[in-house]
């Protein structure tokens, strides 16, 4: 068994990989993982070091081995577009991976609805064709409460892609609007067969693009870092 890892700024994610078999791990803690036969960690990091030394010391697994997976200029079938390819985000990458495995041959949109909101394309071959990066929904919420002084929000996020009619409305579905629109934009611009969706705003997203091929896999990110283990 692999404990998998995406380790950001603030917060990890992690799942379980046992048999070819990836499930979530709602719960991170030496605790919660103590009982678990887990042999070695990969993992996709953000974070400075500091920040990874002290996660494994609060987790009790500084005894197996801890692997860092890292965008590369090819692998598994994918071919990085980048120049650089080590500053391709490793999400982006892992999410490529995952899309190519599920649908080898086909032309697809990846779309990871987070904190920021990122679309990449890749065509049948298996070469990334590029992508944007887009603040998400509420990461653009956020930014016109702080930088405007009488437009204010609420935590509930119930928007949806018609005209508001008080501020709260006005602000949500405008966010709402632009994230779908450029989504959209993407679908036209560069058509693919499946458009794949993942991340926290991902089922949330989902009614809002009933006329695109939408697939929703949640656990994407660890789908394409699993492919590292034993490789």
């Amino acid at each position: 068994m692999y404990l998998l890892l995406d380790i950001g700024n603030t917060r990890e994610k992690a799942a379980l990989f046992n048999a070819g078999n990836i499930s979530a791990l709602p719960q991170l803690t030496a605790d919660s993982l103590k009982a678990l036969p887990i042999v070695a960690v990969y993992f996709a990091c953000v974070a400075n070091d500091g920040r990874l030394n002290a996660l494994k010391v609060k987790l009790e697994l500084d005894n197996i081995p801890w692997r860092q997976v890292g965008s590369e200029a090819q692998a598994f079938g994918v071919i990085n577009c980048y120049v650089e390819p080590h500053l391709l985000g490793v999400d982006r990458w892992l999410a490529l991976l995952a899309a190519k495995q599920l649908f080898n041959g086909q032309a697809v949109m990846v779309v990871d609805a987070g904190t920021a909101l990122t679309i990449d394309w890749l065509d049948e071959t298996g070469m990334h064709q590029g992508g944007w990066i887009i603040p998400g929904l509420r990461l653009q919420q956020q930014s016109v409460v702080q930088q405007t002084a009488k437009v204010f929000n609420k935590e509930l996020l119930d928007a949806r892609v018609i005209p508001g009619r008080e501020t709260i409305s006005c602000l949500q579905n405008g966010c709402l609007a632009a994230v779908v629109g450029a989504i959209q934009q993407g679908w036209r611009l560069n058509k693919a067969k499946r458009l794949i969706l993942t991340g926290g705003d991902a089922l949330y997203l989902k009614p809002q693009l009933a006329d695109l091929t939408v697939t929703i896999e949640p656990l994407l990110i660890f789908q394409g870092l699993a492919r590292y283990i034993d490789h």
